[in-house]
């Protein structure tokens, strides 16, 4: 089966997905891993026909951690590459479900990933929300004319966006994270060197964390490709947490016996008498 692969510019290259080389890049250097990324990751499933091969990614940063990763993949013969991090848990048929998704034409695929915890300049959001935007439409003066303006950042600019809303499709988005993404060889190589960029303050030192959005959007405005999210794919983030004597208090609607949240209205409709 040959399809066309979009490139920037708008040119179409041939592309036969019957046999087909994918690799999974892990931006990873500790010698110590999750547990049940590991178990879940051995029993991810590889397509029909489909070779399949995983990749750590070494190095001092979560940027030269990717870039290692995918020239690795690269060298290895990859076509297709998926960023998975390695402190998420997948789903036994996310490779299938990606690469499904990637025959159907949507060429530069992702899914969401949990947040660790709340950010409070994504407008609008809950905690622990799976997280990715779209641009919102311009906006237009009181004579119709569109306004302008140059995107900085989510903390300077989170009005210019949205977050997306999980409702089980696939949607077009404009910057998502890495922690899943699919992509073939040509989106990278279409890219300017380096791949991916470090960002922080200078006088602090505090790493900015828009290394893998930034990617993400570089994917749309340098490679020509479209992104797209998979909103039925379901990931796990895993965390350390600490449990102090705030807990007991952040779920008190558990013990209200009038909520349909509660322990005793939860085991009422587990096990009706």
């Amino acid at each position: 089966m040959t399809w066309l692969l979009r490139l920037q510019g708008g040119s179409l290259r041939p592309l036969r997905v019957n046999s087909m080389n994918i690799a999974v890049c892990i931006p990873w250097s500790s010698p110590f891993i999750w547990t049940r990324f590991t178990e879940a990751s051995l029993n991810v499933k590889a397509p029909p026909g489909v070779n399949l091969q995983w990749v750590f990614g070494r190095g001092w940063s979560p940027a030269r951690r990717h870039t290692d990763a995918i020239e690795k993949a690269l060298n290895m013969g990859a076509e297709l590459i998926c960023i998975f991090g390695a402190d998420q848990v997948p789903p036994p048929d996310l490779i299938e479900r990606l690469y499904a998704r990637f025959v159907e034409g949507y060429h530069v695929i992702s899914a969401l990933v949990p947040a660790r915890g709340y950010f409070e300049h994504n407008i609008n959001t809950k905690p622990f929300q799976p997280l990715a935007w779209r641009w919102k439409s311009t906006p237009l003066n009181e004579n119709g004319k569109p306004v302008f303006r140059q995107y900085r950042n989510q903390e300077l600019d989170g009005d210019m966006i949205e977050v997306i809303k999980a409702d089980g499709t696939v949607q077009p988005i404009h910057i998502i994270g890495s922690g899943c993404i699919m992509f073939h060889k040509d989106h990278i190589l279409s890219l300017q060197r380096p791949w991916f960029t470090e960002t922080f303050d200078p006088l602090t030192y505090r790493r900015q964390a828009t290394m893998d959005t930034h990617f993400s959007w570089r994917l749309i405005n340098e490679a020509g490709a479209t992104l797209w999210c998979d909103t039925g794919i379901k990931i796990g983030h895993l965390t350390d947490m600490l449990i102090d004597d705030t807990f007991q208090d952040r779920f008190d609607d558990f013990m209200d016996k009038s909520k349909p949240t509660s322990e005793s209205a939860i085991v009422e409709r587990k096990c009706p008498v």
